[in-house]
C-alpha cells in the first residue's frame, strides 16, 4: 500500500453511530483498514441510482475476493479494471488512439480517457461494443446500474 493518507482517498458515508468507507483497491486493503480501526468488513450495494449504500452481500464479493461489481440492463456489460477481459479492451482502445492522428470526437473521447483506464476504470459495453469509459464512482449514476463494493463500517468514536 502506498504512503498516502487512505482516508483522503476513500469515500465516507456518515450514519448515526458509524461511518462506512468505500473505494478500496483490494479486499486485503479493506480488511487491513477494518483491523486498524476496529471496523467491520462488509459488502454494500448502491441500488437506486443514488449515493446511498445499503448492506447487501448478494454478489458474494468477499467470497470471490472482489472489491467492486456493477450490473446494468440486459444489453450492457460493465467491465472493471480487475475483471477478465478489461485489459484486452483497454489495450485495443489505446492502440486505436495511437493510430489516429486526426481524431474524431469519439476517438478523442476514448483516447483522452487513458487517465481513467489507469485510475481503476470501468468500461461500459452495449451489445458488446464500447459505449463509455468512466470511473467506479460515476458508475453508480448510470441508468439502472446496481453497484456493489466492499466496504468497512467503523464506529464513529474510532475514526
Amino acid at each position: 500500500m502506498k504512503s498516502e493518507n487512505i482516508i483522503e482517498r476513500l469515500t465516507k458515508y456518515e450514519f448515526e453511530n458509524t461511518n462506512v468507507y468505500t473505494g478500496f483497491y483490494s479486499v486485503d486493503e479493506a480488511r487491513k483498514f477494518a483491523e486498524e480501526r476496529n471496523g467491520r468488513l462488509l459488502e454494500v450495494g448502491f441500488l437506486d441510482g443514488n449515493d446511498n449504500p445499503v448492506e447487501d452481500d448478494s454478489q458474494n464479493l468477499l467470497a470471490e475476493n472482489k472489491y467492486y461489481k456493477a450490473l446494468a440492463g440486459p444489453d450492457y456489460t460493465i467491465l472493471h479494471s480487475a475483471d477478465e477481459g478489461f485489459q484486452e479492451i483497454a489495450d485495443k482502445l489505446k492502440e486505436r488512439g495511437n493510430e489516429v492522428t486526426e481524431k474524431s470526437p469519439d476517438e478523442k473521447y476514448f483516447s483522452d480517457a487513458d487517465w481513467q483506464i489507469k485510475e481503476d476504470a470501468v468500461i461500459v459495453l452495449y451489445k458488446g461494443e464500447v459505449e463509455n469509459i468512466t470511473s467506479r464512482e460515476r458508475s453508480k449514476y448510470l441508468m439502472h446500474t446496481k453497484v456493489y463494493e466492499v466496504a468497512v463500517e467503523v464506529p464513529k468514536s474510532k475514526d
